[in-house]
């Protein structure tokens, strides 16, 4: 298991569930996300890791004249993602507080 407290997801979870929490009461339906594409590695697990957490791959933003504008949206290259809020709250809710529970037995 995971070591020095908390969980896995760490405070990452609970920040982003926060987020879409305040997105849906602010009439946000849909999330998006660019996994940076800084180093292969890196770049590989978190395309795996926000895939798990609910997130469609849209498209990969690369450095192509057809990219700039998603470029200048992003702030860099990455594989562009994206899910509807209610998707992501439901299975987070489901994600966050099986973890809670599995920690309290």
């Amino acid at each position: 298991g995971y070591k020095n407290g908390g969980n896995v997801f760490g405070v990452g979870l609970l920040l982003g569930y926060l987020c879409l929490l305040h997105g849906q009461e602010n009439g946000c339906t849909e999330a998006e996300f660019l996994a940076i594409d800084d180093e292969e590695y890196q770049h590989k697990r978190l395309v795996r890791y926000y895939r798990n957490s609910g997130f469609k791959v849209i498209k990969y933003v690369g450095e192509g004249v057809g990219d700039i504008p998603d470029r200048l949206v992003w702030g860099g290259c990455g594989t562009l993602m994206r899910q509807e809020v209610d998707v992501l709250l439901d299975k987070w809710t489901k994600s966050l507080f099986q973890r809670i529970d599995d920690e309290e037995e």
